[in-house]
């Protein structure tokens, strides 16, 4: 009688946590990236509900839409918000933690909970060179870590909208 299969170097116990631990770490991170880009997602949906919104309230199915009624503004001539200088009128979601009353991108993060190295992105990139952008250098210039979501409606008051 031997006592083959019982030595130390046939002993199988302990071998499969070698191959869960590195699935663990995968799953972990899947899970991180996942949550991020939902996030991201989750962002720009709500924040596209939310000035699509916006427009209807404002707009309210009127024929002139050259001044700004909600707050009474239409009513006096030397106080009104007149948009016909400008022929556009524009609705968006400012950042929730940005008080300058400014247009400016909501940042989400790509994944959550471990740390992404963030690429070449800064506001000032974001925010005014993302429209500097010519065809040929598109998606080679800024890097997608943080995500920056802009969600905006517009509409055109004359004939001089976006003619250029």
């Amino acid at each position: 009688m031997g006592s083959r299969g019982h030595g130390k170097l046939n002993n199988q116990r302990g071998i499969a946590l070698l191959e869960v631990v590195p699935l663990m770490v995968i799953f972990v991170m899947l899970m991180s990236f996942g949550v991020g880009l939902f996030g991201v997602v989750h962002t720009a949906i709500l924040h596209s509900i939310a000035a699509r919104a916006y427009s209807f309230e404002t707009f309210r199915q009127r024929t002139n839409l050259s001044y700004f009624r909600e707050d009474g503004s239409g009513l006096n001539a030397g106080t009104s918000m007149n948009f016909s200088k400008k022929g556009w009128r524009y609705q968006a979601v400012q950042h929730e933690n940005d008080p300058r009353n400014l247009f400016v991108a909501t940042v989400r993060p790509i994944a959550l909970g471990n740390r992404v190295p963030a690429g070449d992105n800064t506001e000032t990139q974001n925010n005014q060179g993302i429209y500097t952008i010519q065809d040929g250098q598109r998606n080679t210039k800024y890097s997608a870590n943080p995500v920056w979501v802009m969600v905006g409606y517009g509409i055109c008051i004359n004939a001089t909208c976006g003619g250029n």
